[in-house]
């Protein structure tokens, strides 16, 4: 972990084929050069680059973030393939609503509630999810948003809305992780050792069971038992 950075940071080489030991070109600092390049008030670190990231002028940051939120929504983004924007992905279908999309939650302070709030209102998004057999054959993934989104909702989703239904989410926001209802001895089957933590499972108790599933507490080889199971049984 970095807690500092050195007063005279090391020097850094290309190593070919990644080895220590065989050092290439020396290099320094800096972002891709098809990017806006980092401003020269900047300081060339963790901070710098921070600060680049979330600068007005560098479109990537914006357009990625509101193409997950509406991928979300609409089952697939405004660009296709939501992992790669480079020259290798998918071109969007709508460039001018993803470019407005983002210039709007740059513009809200980068508000997430907000550009949530502007997809979820949008006429596009209210439209009924009904369509023609003709519309469906010749569009089948909705990609010019004829209709309303229609797709599988991922496990933890399932999961909130039956919560929902049954009147007993806990709709709370913030505060520690909820350890929902899981099978005696599963958590502790998965653990090993005693230098390490997250050995022993406490189930939390009263409304704090259902909690929503951004809340549950995530052990990479031991998934929440429920979400985990409502994966396995779809088809």
């Amino acid at each position: 972990m970095v807690m500092a950075e050195m007063s005279k940071p090391r020097d850094t080489f290309i190593l070919g084929r990644g080895q220590y030991d065989n050092k290439g070109e020396k290099v320094t600092p800096g972002v891709p050069s098809f990017l806006p390049p980092m401003s020269q008030d900047l300081p060339v670190n963790r901070l710098g680059l921070a600060k680049w990231i979330l600068d007005s002028s560098n479109p990537l940051t914006a357009r990625v973030a509101v193409n997950q939120y509406w991928q979300q929504y609409f089952g697939t983004g405004i660009v296709k393939t939501v992992e790669d924007f480079g020259s290798q992905g998918e071109p969007p279908s709508h460039p001018g609503l993803l470019d407005w999309l983002a210039t709007e939650f740059v513009q809200s302070g980068w508000n997430i509630k907000a550009v949530q709030r502007l997809i979820v209102t949008s006429a596009t998004y209210r439209q009924s999810s009904r369509a023609s057999r003709e519309l469906i054959e010749r569009d089948p993934e909705n990609r010019v948003l004829a209709r309303g989104p229609r797709f599988r909702l991922p496990a933890e989703m399932v999961r909130d809305n039956a919560l929902a239904i049954s009147g007993l989410l806990n709709d709370k926001i913030g505060g520690p992780s909820a350890y929902p209802y899981q099978p005696e001895g599963l958590w502790e089957e998965m653990a090993f050792g005693q230098g390490f933590s997250g050995q022993t499972y406490t189930q939390s108790s009263n409304s704090d069971l259902y909690r929503r599933g951004m809340y549950t507490v995530w052990k990479r080889n031991c998934p929440a038992a429920l979400t985990n199971y409502l994966r396995r049984a779809r088809p």
